[in-house]
This record gives C-alpha cells, structure tokens and sequence, in this order.
C-alpha cells in the first residue's frame, strides 16, 4: 500500500500540488500603440464552454504526453489486470527509472490498483503540455480517493518523467478550520505570516474589484510567480492587436534558460506554440517558457498592462522583470549593489538593467544569497492589484484568440482538489519563494472563480515572511476554506 497524506501546494517554480509521495517577435510598436483599446469597453457576458468536459461523468482530456500517459495508466487500473516490467520500462523515461527501479513501480500501480479497481477521473487539478495532476476513484467510491502527479517529456516519445501517488481524503481542510466563518478564516489567514496580503472580493462587468473582506489587502506583497498575470496579459493584447498568434511557434533557445523550468530538458531547437508556453507558464509555473514569452512580445508591452491593469504602485513591478533577471538580484550582486536597483528611479533602474543585468544572460547560480529581496526587493503589488489584473484579462474581447488563450491558460491549473467542480471557470496563479536554510519567504495563491451570467468572486491570498518559514499546509488549508466559503455564496 502506498503511503497516506496531505496534498500540498508547491509553486516553487513547479506550479502543480506536490503529492506528498513517490517518488521572435520584433518591436511590437502597433500593439504598444494600440494597447489601450484591446479590451472591452462594454463587457458582454462571458460564454464559459468547460476546459475539460465530462459527458457522462469521464473527463475528456486534451490529447498529448501527460494524457496519454494518463489514460494508459487508468487501463493498468482495471480489475484482475497487471503491469509487468517490461511495459513499465517501455513508459517511462530511463533517467526515472534510474532513480525509481521499474519494480517500485510496478509496485505502486498494483496498490493503486488494489485500492481504486477501475479507476476514473473524479477531478482534474491540473493539465498541461507535461504534466497532469488528477484526483482517481472506483465509480461511485467514497473518500479517500487517490492523488496523482504524471509528467512526461515533451518530445520524442513522450515518455513519463514524473510519477507520484497519494491518498487525498476529501479535504485539504484541517478539522479546526472546517466551522470557521469568512471573518475567522480571513483573521487566522493573518496570523499565518508576518506580513499577509489578502483581497476577497467580486469583479463588476467593467473590471472593478469590490471587497468582500480583506486584511492589508491593499498593502503590496511579493508577489513571486503571481507577476506572470501581467505576461500573461501582454502575451494577450500582442495577440489581440496582431503581431502574435496562440499557433505561433516558439523555438526554445539556451539564452532564455531560466531556473526552474521543466521544459529545459528538451532538445534546444524545439518548438512550442504560444498557448503552449503560456499554459505551462500558468499551470506550471514553468520559468523558462515564461522568459521566453517576455522575450517576445517585449518588456515595454508587458509593462503597459501594469499601469492599465490600475497597480496602485506600478514602480514596484516596473520595468517588470524577467526570471533570470529578477535572479542575478538574488544571486548575482552584493546586497548593497543589488538595493541600489531595487530603490533607484525609474531611469536608474533602466540604466542598471541595460548595463548590469541583461549582459549577464542566463542566471545560473550566483555569489550571493539576497534573500532579504524575496520579500523586499522582488516583485510586489497588492492582493487588490492582482484582482484588477484578473479583471483586466476578464475583459479580453469575448470570443476571440486572445481571450482563448488566456482562459485556456489560467484554467489549466487550480492548484487544489475540490475547486473546478463547483464552478463555471476557474483561473488561477500562485507563487513561492523559497532559500534552503529558512523555508518558504513568499507563498501566494490567486483564485478567480466564476459562473455563467454572474459576477466572479476572487480569493487573493499573500504570504510573506522575511525570515521564511511558512507553513504551506496551514495556508492550504485556510484558503481551502475560503474557497468553500466563496462557493456558498449567492
């Protein structure tokens, strides 16, 4: 039998939950010009068709590696099958299997098989280009159901390169927080970090956010992967005015490399097409597509979305760094060096990019541990800030790529069990940064939920620490029940 425990959401750069188990484009002058145009003016309601439908119950996946994977997996799930290791070592990729022996996993398939006999998907957390986390059952079985993370490589074969398993009992909930009410919820979340940030509230037709409640909701945070929202928004409007299409492609190259990316051990040379960078960027959090879409619709698009998104404190965000760049701060200067940038104009920090940072390339790894600037010195806005960015990308012209695109993106990740079923449409983005001595500094998680014909609630939820040490289980689970909350809400 494989190990019980609780899901847990882990950003870190890797976007998905972490089972507790087992283991191009020139200048873009028109767009910038046409900018403030490219959203809609008079908002007409939203047609929200499922991401993954399930017709008669069984979801329908999008083809590719990590559903492949998946389905092929299922079918080893059925009553009085096997798995051998000769079909395991055909599946999954040889680096895997070196540090997994085929036999631990043939292992676990038989537990999972013995616990969740002709399983289905009763819940899909996430899907993207290379991953899947999905929750799996036997038709009609209470909890506990079965938690499990898939990953594959992109090309060639597409075999699988991650494969964990859990147990997941219904709820990402601790006992106390079950009868806590939104005002208890929102002040034990306070309590869970020395400088929270958090912004419950609704979007109005015209991108107005409106609180329901809140604590220090308009202070800024750091933000870590939450500043992706405003790529992800700038990759909209190129797409919007022109310049770029979600079926572009988008070839992966060395200079764009950036820590934390899953997708840097493909072959250099390969082709992604824009939606596909964008939604490993949301549902994974993956690094390097995420330079490589800064690369290409340009630092001074993306920064327009800052100001027209209505950050109240847009110097904090701009110029709106990229991974590796916002990297050589961390590693690459001494403390003081690195605070001049973080505390000098606008011009200055311009000149500093130029000069300073953007000839270093690539950050691999540094001199220095500037950990102080996870929280003071990285990118920052506030909980409401993000809700207005929300808000922004809600008002992409209905119907059109653009608009396709980011929702295709934002959706393909929920972060949690529980949460997609109870909704229309789910976007979402989080964060983490972390340093080995102390923990977690930054762990953020942004919800928009929303239903056919109504307004969408947000949940914003910031928590920063200077001196690290957050507990990701308790902030899952106070967010789980915000989330809940939300969702009894006419």
């Amino acid at each position: 039998m494989f190990p019980r425990g609780r899901v847990a959401a882990d950003e870190g750069d890797a976007g998905m939950i972490r089972p507790l188990l087992l283991a191009a484009v020139a200048a873009l002058a028109t767009a910038q010009a046409e900018a403030r145009t490219l959203f809609s003016d008079a908002f007409d309601p939203p047609v929200i068709a499922p991401l993954f439908p399930a017709p008669g119950g069984t979801f329908q996946l999008p083809p590719g590696g990590p559903s492949d994977a998946l389905a092929w997996l299922l079918g080893e799930l059925a009553a009085g099958q096997t798995t051998t290791v000769a079909e395991i070592e055909a599946r999954f990729d040889p680096a895997f299997l070196a540090t997994t022996p085929a036999s631990q996993v043939q292992a676990t398939i038989q537990s999972l098989r013995t616990s969740y006999p002709n399983a289905v998907v009763t819940d899909v957390v996430g899907i993207t280009p290379m991953r899947a986390t999905v929750v799996i059952d036997s038709p009609g079985s209470p909890p506990p159901s079965g938690y499990l993370s898939l990953g594959t490589r992109f090309t060639g074969d597409r075999r699988i390169t991650v494969f964990s398993a859990s147990t997941y009992g219904g709820s990402v909930q601790y006992a106390q927080d079950r009868t806590l009410t939104l005002e208890q919820a929102a002040d034990k979340f306070a309590t869970l970090s020395t400088s929270p940030g958090l912004f419950v509230g609704r979007i109005a037709p015209n991108g107005q956010c409106s609180g329901i409640t809140a604590r220090q909701g308009t202070t800024p945070r750091a933000t870590a992967s939450i500043f992706k929202l405003w790529v992800l928004a700038g990759v909209a409007r190129a797409i919007a005015a022109g310049p770029v299409s979600a079926a572009d492609g988008v070839p992966l190259v060395a200079s764009e490399f950036a820590s934390g990316g899953i997708i840097n051990s493909e072959p250099l040379g390969t082709v992604f097409t824009v939606q596909q960078l964008a939604t490993l960027m949301m549902g994974n959090s993956d690094n390097t597509s995420t330079d490589l879409l800064h690369q290409l619709v340009g630092r001074g698009l993306i920064g327009q979305t800052v100001t027209d998104s209505g950050v109240v404190q847009p110097d904090l965000l701009l110029p709106l760094l990229g991974i590796s760049e916002q990297f050589h701060l961390f590693g690459s200067f001494p403390l003081a060096e690195a605070l001049t940038y973080v505390n000098g104009t606008q011009a200055f920090k311009a000149q500093f990019l130029a000069e300073r940072i953007e000839p270093l390339g690539p950050f691999a790894g540094g001199p220095y541990a500037n950990t102080s600037l996870y929280v003071d010195g990285s990118w920052r806005a506030s909980a409401q800030d993000v809700c207005r960015v929300f808000g922004l990308l809600r008002r992409l012209p209905q119907g059109s790529e653009a608009i396709r695109m980011a929702d295709a993106a934002l959706g393909s990740q929920v972060a949690q069990p529980d949460v997609r079923g109870e909704w229309d449409r789910v976007w979402y983005k989080g964060g983490s940064l972390a340093s080995g001595a102390n923990g977690l500094h930054v762990l953020t998680h942004a919800w928009m939920l929303e239903d056919a014909g109504r307004d969408p609630y947000v949940v914003v939820a910031m928590s920063n620490a200077p001196s690290g040490g957050i507990d990701t289980f308790a902030v899952q689970s106070i967010t789980g029940r915000l989330l809940e909350l939300v969702s009894l809400m006419p």
